[in-house]
């Protein structure tokens, strides 16, 4: 395959519309599950779990590039006493889209969040929206079916899937702040100490079995101005050391020796600085249809539209309509596009159904080379964005207690968080969800 969206066995066949029938699979704990190669938990490798989800974290931070821009020590003490690589994110690349991948172990085909898309049903641009398929289970759904408990710290993709302000069987809470913030709450139920959580503070019988930390620090930098931007190495610094307070937390309660890390990331990030959309326009207009940008923040087309485009940096989506509504107009634009210096790819509907993308994406999906780029500003100004597939890439690092040390991890993806995280706490993992256990990272009992 070109690209390196993975594909297990069991997403092959999987569609939105198969939904209901994964959601049958939900069974009490203790009983088969719909996961592609779990079987019956027999024992709980950890007794904690924590996971940093680190916002635009580039893999290229560790290894590469933009290796030099930070130490990361205490991401570096993970890496030499655990498991680590390169991951694969999901497509489209957007934080809300890819999140969801994680907290549910399933494909955008599946849960059907969906990023920078034009809305048939609503007839509005689209940005990135809290949605999840209808009988699509969660972490945090399947945790809580099981007698587990979790805290989400500002981590979104479950918030009224599974867990809510006030509760303490699965806590969300939204502090915000910096990832300093957000650890500082870590650090607090690691303590035993109550946490505020809408308002109200809720004070957990006991920890968690599952923390999760959501920092978005390094994203912000990266929009802001790009690798370049001043602010970035002290991103970086800054969530690296939450990890190391933390694990001295952890350590501090007597459950560092039981307790797995789990650190990754919802998407990588490319620079961009020269406009490709007046380019885009210009070529489409050989074709004689009406084509229109709308805005991602609910841009409503003109009925007698027949290309439209909701353009953002990283990805055009281009919805056809009326007349243009055909094979073979696809394919033209198609090709088209594919003839203008500066453009990655285009994918069309095979493509995306390959790479398990939900299917309210447009009949094309554009990608520019860095760094060009195809939102509608033309300033220079250097920024980086994510959306396409390079920076789908995301790195995955496992520490701690049941995982094995110096395993490099190979083939995996986001969509084997929940399953990985689950298998860990000697669960089985959501219902609906189509991802792997990294089992070599996994100690053999």
């Amino acid at each position: 395959m070109a690209h390196p969206i993975r594909r297990s066995n069991a997403a092959r066949g999987v569609a939105a519309g198969t939904v209901a029938l994964l959601a049958a699979a939900v069974l009490p704990a203790g009983t088969a599950s719909a996961s592609s190669d779990t079987a019956k938990s027999q024992t709980r490798p950890a007794q904690h779990v924590i996971m940093f989800d680190f916002d635009g974290f580039d893999p290229r931070f560790l290894e590469g590039r933009y290796a030099g821009l930070a130490e990361l020590p205490n991401i570096r003490a993970l890496i030499e006493n655990g498991a680590h690589g390169v991951a694969d994110g999901s497509y489209s690349s957007y934080s809300n889209s890819s999140r969801t991948t994680t907290a549910t172990g399933a494909y955008p085909a599946v849960h059907r969040n969906t990023g920078y898309y034009y809305n048939h049903e609503t007839n509005r641009g689209v940005s990135q929206e809290r949605y999840i398929e209808p009988g699509v289970e969660t972490i945090a759904q399947s945790l809580k079916r099981q007698d587990r408990t979790s805290a989400y710290l500002q981590w979104y993709a479950v918030q009224n899937y599974g867990a809510t302000y006030g509760d303490p069987t699965a806590l969300y809470t939204q502090p915000g702040g910096n990832c300093e913030t957000r650890a500082n709450q870590a650090i607090a139920l690691l303590r035993g100490e109550p946490v505020n959580s809408g308002g109200t503070m809720v004070d957990p019988a006991a920890i968690p079995d599952l923390i999760t930390v959501y920092c978005d620090d390094v994203d912000g930098a990266l929009h802001d101005g790009g690798f370049t931007d001043p602010d970035l190495p002290a991103a970086l610094a800054r969530v690296d050391a939450q990890i190391g307070r933390v694990r001295d937390a952890a350590r501090e309660a007597g459950i560092l020796d039981r307790t797995a890390f789990l650190v990754t990331a919802d998407h990588g990030a490319r620079e961009w600085t020269v406009p490709l959309l007046p380019e885009v326009l210009d070529r489409l207009s050989v074709t004689g249809l009406k084509v229109q940008v709308i805005s991602s923040s609910g841009g409503v087309p003109d009925p007698t539209s027949e290309i439209v485009i909701v353009a953002s940096p990283r990805t055009a989506d281009i919805t056809l309509s009326g007349r243009a509504d055909t094979a073979k107009n696809a394919r033209r634009i198609a090709k088209i596009i594919k003839g203008i210096p500066g453009i990655a790819a285009v994918h069309d509907e095979r493509d995306l159904r390959r790479m398990n993308a939900s299917d309210k994406l447009g009949d094309l999906v554009v990608e520019p080379v860095e760094p060009y780029h195809l939102s509608t500003l033309t300033d220079g100004a250097p920024r980086a964005s994510h959306g396409a597939l390079p920076e789908s890439q995301v790195p995955m690092v496992l520490s701690g207690a049941g995982i094995r040390r110096g395993v490099p991890l190979r083939n995996v993806g986001l969509v084997d968080v929940a399953a990985t995280i689950s298998a860990l706490l000697g669960v089985q993992p959501p219902a609906t969800a189509q991802g792997h256990v990294m089992r070599g990272a996994i100690e053999r009992s």
